[in-house]
């Protein structure tokens, strides 16, 4: 008989990331008894929010516990219930999505989602009621989570301390998980409530103070270009549109110029 359950548990832990929550369960009708009997026989575990992992699943704690208080925010929907359409669901976001990403060292007690309205998640969670666009979530190994681009644009809008906010957007660039001029856009109409530099040279100057651009992807060579020193690309244009024909669109021969910049620094 045990085999039966465990098998069957298994089929719908394979389908959410080796995971299955006690409502999940008792809503297949399989007694509780059963997910204590599997763990005492160390076939699963129990993580947290009676949320339990099998043994055979592959996720670490990075993504694992994540994944464990998204289901928890709806306990006895499968996965495959739920919004077929990310931002449509809780998504995690804020601190929490920054340590799934590794950006900096942002403290918080709590796993942080952001759904269309603000309800009452599982303990230790906190929902944030905030609408959110399609490209501003993506999946990372089964979690639905808000892009680097609109975390830090949540965190910082959260009050962040400016070291911590700082710390976050080096990690971001140097790992090139944003460009550093959408970023510096996206900010700039916080600066001023916030109390950091709108300008983009001060912007970079301030946010990134120790990165050299030679250790930074093409594109965002370019942009630490464009904003740290405008006067020098907007000189060395010209002279690439005349010496590359093919480069005569004003946007292209700007890139052009401001990745010529970037790398001699």
């Amino acid at each position: 008989m045990w085999e039966v359950e465990f098998a069957t548990l298994s089929a719908v832990a394979a389908r959410q990331g080796g995971l299955i929550t006690e409502a999940q369960v008792a809503r297949m009708e399989i007694d509780k008894q059963a997910l204590l009997r599997f763990a005492e026989c160390a076939l699963l575990y129990e993580l947290d929010w009676s949320v339990y992992q099998f043994a055979w699943a592959s996720l670490g704690p990075r993504y694992v516990y994540p994944l464990a208080a998204w289901l928890a925010t709806m306990p006895e929907s499968f996965r495959w219930e739920r919004s077929q359409s990310p931002h449509e669901d809780a998504v995690l976001s804020h601190e929490s999505a920054c340590r799934l990403y590794g950006l900096g060292v942002v403290p918080s007690p709590l796993v942080t989602f952001t759904a269309p309205q603000e309800f009452e998640g599982p303990r230790a969670t906190k929902i944030h009621g905030a609408s959110l666009r399609p490209d501003d979530v993506a999946v990372v190994e089964g979690v639905p989570v808000t892009t680097p681009r609109r975390t830090i644009v949540d965190v910082a809008a959260g009050w962040a301390e400016h070291g911590e906010l700082r710390r976050v957007l080096m990690d971001a660039v140097l790992k090139d998980l944003v460009d550093l001029r959408q970023i510096h856009a996206d900010l700039a109409p916080l600066a001023r409530r916030h109390e950091f530099p709108e300008d983009g040279a001060e912007f970079v100057a301030y946010f990134i103070p120790d990165i050299s651009p030679a250790g930074l992807s093409p594109r965002n060579q370019r942009s630490y270009a464009a904003l740290a020193h405008p006067d020098r690309v907007a000189q060395l244009q010209p002279g690439v549109a005349r010496l590359i024909p093919e480069a005569g669109d004003e946007t292209l021969s700007w890139d052009i110029a401001a990745e010529i910049i970037g790398r001699i620094g």
